[in-house]
């Protein structure tokens, strides 16, 4: 029996770890003031998109493996965008999110990165039954989100813990 079972252990284990077993890599595109660990090398593209503020310059990094997604975005506001109040900013992303996605908050906490007001939300994605997690930082005229979309899970994921927790403001 026991030479059964280590078969199956061993290739539970192998399978559990497979995503854990990608090649992390810091990405830390030039310029764009922020830094963040991906399971491998994202793609990168810019576009500009025309919103009630204006045109907004967005610039994401993203790559899938399997059933998730890794994502980094940058938007830039113009400069004739109000922004005096970054957590009304913050309010504003969260909720553009939300309707966007179809979305449904099911946890939100403010927090600070750096020097700047930022928001760690949970949000449940009921038509793919998927969740966004998801760090906004408001940094002067920027916009920088990190998002990791995964299987609907009562707990943070090990792979979206370590992608959100490698995020960080850099110079």
């Amino acid at each position: 029996m026991n030479r059964i079972l280590l078969p199956l252990l061993l290739l539970l284990v192998g399978l559990s770890s497979a995503a854990n077993a990608q090649q992390w890599k810091e990405y830390r595109p030039s310029g764009e003031g922020y830094r963040i660990d991906f399971p491998g090398t994202p793609t990168e593209d810019t576009r500009r998109v025309q919103t009630h503020a204006g045109t907004v310059e967005l610039r994401t990094s993203a790559m899938g493996l399997g059933n998730q997604a890794f994502i980094a975005i940058r938007s830039d506001y113009p400069p004739t965008v109000d922004l005096r109040n970054p957590q009304a900013a913050l309010d504003r992303a969260r909720n553009g999110s939300l309707v966007k996605a179809k979305g449904i908050l099911r946890s939100e906490q403010r927090l600070t990165i750096g020097d700047a007001p930022a928001r760690h939300v949970l949000i449940d994605l009921p038509d793919s039954n998927q969740l966004a997690d998801a760090i906004m930082v408001m940094q002067g005229h920027h916009l920088v989100q990190a998002v990791y979309v995964g299987p609907n899970t009562p707990r943070e994921t090990p792979d979206a813990q370590r992608f959100l927790s490698s995020f960080a403001l850099v110079k």
